[in-house]
């Protein structure tokens, strides 16, 4: 279709999403006009409701994503435990509204700037069917040749709301990074043969090499039978690489993580994006890293991301670099009176030495009687929404 005809539509199906994707659903598009990404990274299959209200300056726009059994994410995140990343429903509002910019005609308005005031309430499980995101356009501002798009944005599953987003942006130019403060070279993973530890060995450890983690995610580092052991995601979900120091002070209550992922042009997401990494791996890297705390801290249980206060984005990772580091600040470790655990942290990722994002008062939580065991069978667990407590055994 023609660009103009492609401006008038209000609704877009599945194989004009798939289309748009490829880059052949417009014929003469605009040069620099935002795109999607493709293949497992697609966030939607349709978009139900687009408009513009041009007296306001408001928007709104409604994609649905069909959600599958054997959506690729589910058996590597977690084993065991399978559960939608939340870093895919932050992702979709962001992509929600680099479509909108591109219905809008705003060439060059595709990167991510930054979110606010994001909560998570409920999960998506595999036998869930229909994912709604809606992002509320409220402003669309201009100044010297640079254009910045604002919303607010849900997320609901088969009806209930899961996620919230107080703010979501996306402009032609990312923040400049004022900061001075460059992290150090991420040292280079140790790769020497590991064994099994009792949790107790697990717990006293400072930092873990790169074999650990990938053991970690495997279920096979930690010999604690009986015990539920928080997870981390594996396979193409994994992103963590290795720990240089992880520290916790009781007496104030805060601690310290400091880790790193080694990067390459063969990532098999730089293909789909294409050329630079998902903001929101980054993100969901530094909820990985929080959750393996609450591990650390031998709190029992599952862990979830629970959301954010603030993420501010100053540029991409990009298939040259070399040197991603994580550096993690917790500000905040509690339990509950029913044995949940809670982390709040402050973090900053940090790319060939530069500063990619910095995040503020990020939350996960570590839950008891949550995980999913049965996958693919069905039961009570194998549903999202709110978050369910599965009854012990008597």
């Amino acid at each position: 279709m023609k660009f103009q005809e492609f401006q008038k539509k209000s609704r877009f199906g599945r194989e004009e999403i798939l289309s748009f994707v490829a880059g052949t659903l417009i014929d003469d598009a605009p040069a620099g006009l935002p795109a999607l990404p493709s293949s497992l990274l697609v966030p939607f299959h349709e978009v139900t409701s687009i408009t513009w209200d041009a007296a306001s300056g408001t928007g709104r726009i409604e994609a649905v994503r069909r959600n599958k059994l054997d959506d690729w994410f589910y058996p590597c995140h977690f084993q065991g435990d399978p559960v939608m990343p939340g870093c895919w429903g932050v992702d979709a509002a962001w992509q929600c509204l680099r479509f909108f910019a591109a219905w809008r005609g705003l060439s060059g308005c595709g990167k991510t700037m930054g979110m606010e005031n994001v909560s998570f309430f409920g999960q998506i499980r595999p036998y869930d069917k229909k994912i709604v995101y809606v992002v509320d356009v409220l402003s669309q501002e201009s100044s010297d040749g640079e254009t910045l798009l604002t919303g607010k944005a849900t997320v609901t599953v088969d009806g209930t709301l899961v996620y919230t987003i107080g703010s979501v942006s996306v402009a032609t130019a990312f923040w400049t990074d004022d900061s001075p403060e460059k992290p150090a070279a991420a040292s280079v993973p140790d790769d020497a043969p590991i064994r099994n530890l009792r949790y107790d060995e697990f717990s006293a450890k400072s930092k873990f090499s790169h074999t650990e983690i990938i053991a970690l995610s495997q279920g096979t580092l930690i010999d604690a039978p009986g015990l539920e052991i928080g997870l981390l995601p594996s396979s193409l979900m994994l992103e963590v690489g290795a720990i240089d120091r992880i520290a916790f002070d009781e007496a104030t209550g805060e601690g310290s993580i400091s880790a790193s992922r080694g990067n390459g042009t063969l990532e098999w997401f730089y293909p789909m994006t294409p050329g630079f990494k998902p903001t929101v791996l980054s993100i969901d890297a530094v909820w990985q890293l929080m959750g393996l705390f609450l591990t650390w801290r031998q709190n029992l249980g599952t862990g979830r991301a629970l959301g954010f206060e603030r993420v501010e984005v100053f540029g991409e990772i990009l298939p040259e670099d070399r040197d991603i580091r994580y550096e993690i600040t917790i500000v905040r470790y509690s339990r509950a009176p029913n044995g949940d655990a809670f982390v709040r942290a402050d973090a900053k990722v940090h790319a060939g030495g530069r500063l990619i994002l910095a995040c503020a008062n990020l939350n996960v939580g570590c839950h008891k009687n949550i995980r999913y065991a049965g996958y693919p069978l069905p039961s009570e667990m194998a549903y999202g929404g709110k978050l369910k407590i599965r009854e012990e055994a008597a």
